[in-house]
């Protein structure tokens, strides 16, 4: 019976560490760590004791985002149906509203998500988050 070569268990072995090394190292950290916290409106962000006008840009362009990236529907109900909340673009269609993160300091949204309906095999309604940055 042949038995591996110390060269190759050494090679295996590094190729492992890098592995770990890698996954470890550039795995994305969630921006809500600290002080950072999830909103989706202007009353929430305005709860915490943000600025206004902060408020309204960050909700702003977290709606554009999902607007670019999300699925949309021709009405309310459509789009309701699909997701959780939803809410009317420029264009008179209707795309899920996003939560995100923003972190202190900060008047980018992170973390934009929306939530979205699926059945269970018992035909049950669950939500479940879809990450669009």
């Amino acid at each position: 019976m042949a038995r591996p070569s110390f060269a190759f268990i050494a090679v295996a072995g590094i190729a492992t560490l890098a592995g770990a090394v890698w996954f470890f190292g550039y795995r994305r950290t969630p921006a809500c760590t600290g002080d950072g916290r999830y909103m989706s409106t202007v009353q929430q962000c305005r709860a915490y004791g943000l600025d206004a006008e902060l408020c309204a840009s960050a909700v702003e362009k977290a709606r554009e985002l999902a607007a670019k990236a999300a699925p949309r529907a021709d009405t309310s109900f459509d789009c309701e149906v699909r997701f959780s909340e939803c809410f009317a673009g420029a264009d008179g269609r209707f795309t899920p509203a996003p939560s995100f993160c923003l972190a202190p300091g900060s008047a980018e949204p992170k973390e934009v998500r929306y939530l979205e309906y699926e059945s269970d095999r018992l035909n049950r309604k669950k939500t479940r988050e879809i990450r669009i940055d």
